[in-house]
Formats: structure tokens, C-alpha cells, sequence
């Protein structure tokens, strides 16, 4: 019985495509499989950028903490600037006023001492 061409199409057809569905199949479970791993993708940089944000919002706590021991220091830096500017103003009224202070204190001594002569 030899092999007609009319008969082997009909089933080579069908070989086929069975084999194409067979690869519909498989790639579309491929498919599920990658969105799969496509939500747990999305899921892990989700929480990633969680964690980043928790691990700035420490560096910004610490640099916060930072500046305010910065602005602790800065004012008690004015505060001893503003105490060495005061005594150096005083200091430097008296060494302007030490002689008007001194004539003015003999000139009362000296009244003090005619009075004393006086009675």
C-alpha cells in the first residue's frame, strides 16, 4: 500500500497543530509565571523603597541632632563673646574716664578736707 500525499496532509495538519497549541499553552503559562514574578518584583522594590525612606528618615534624625547640639554650641559661643565685649567696653570707659574719675574723686577729698579744717 503506498503512501499518498492526500492522506499524510490531513495528519501532519493536525500534528501540527496540536504542536502549536502545545506551545500556546506553554507560553502562556511562561506568561503567568512572569507576571507572577513581575507582582513579586513590584512587591520587593515597594518594601526597598520603604526601607530607603526609613534609613533616610535616621540620617535626617541624626543630622537634626547634629544641628541642634551645633546651635547649642553657637549660643553659648555668643554668650561668652557678648560677656568678653562687655568687659572689654567697661574696661575700656574706665581707662577713658580713669583721669575725670580721679580729678573728680580728689576734688571731693579736697572738700571733704577743707570742711574737716573749716570746723
Amino acid at each position: 500500500m503506498p503512501y499518498r500525499a492526500d492522506a499524510i496532509l490531513p495528519s501532519l495538519q493536525k500534528t501540527q497543530i496540536i504542536t502549536l497549541q502545545q506551545i500556546g499553552e506553554n507560553l502562556a503559562a511562561q506568561t503567568r509565571r512572569l507576571e507572577g514574578l513581575t507582582v513579586k518584583v513590584d512587591d520587593v522594590r515597594e518594601r526597598l523603597v520603604r526601607l530607603e525612606a526609613q534609613e533616610a528618615g535616621k540620617l535626617v534624625e541624626g543630622v537634626r541632632g547634629d544641628l541642634k547640639i551645633a546651635l547649642e554650641r553657637l549660643d553659648a559661643l555668643e554668650a561668652q563673646r557678648d560677656r568678653v565685649v562687655g568687659v572689654a567696653w567697661f574696661w575700656g570707659w574706665i581707662s577713658r574716664s580713669a583721669p575725670w574719675l580721679a580729678a573728680g574723686l580728689a576734688a571731693v577729698l579736697a572738700l571733704m578736707g577743707l570742711k574737716d579744717r573749716a570746723s
